[in-house]
């Protein structure tokens, strides 16, 4: 008799995969977010002339 050897199907890898980006993907958002940048707007220096 022959048996064949259940093989895994190759799933874990892709879930793997997706879970590490989005690991990547949160840690990025939060240190991002942990320290506003705080906006800076140029406005340009009149002259004092007529």
């Amino acid at each position: 008799m022959i048996y064949h050897e259940d093989k895994p199907s190759g799933l874990a890898f892709p879930i793997i995969v997706i879970l590490i980006a989005m690991v990547a993907i949160v840690g990025s958002l939060v240190l991002s977010s942990g320290h506003p940048a705080a906006a800076r707007v140029w406005v340009p220096v009149r002259s004092a002339g007529p």
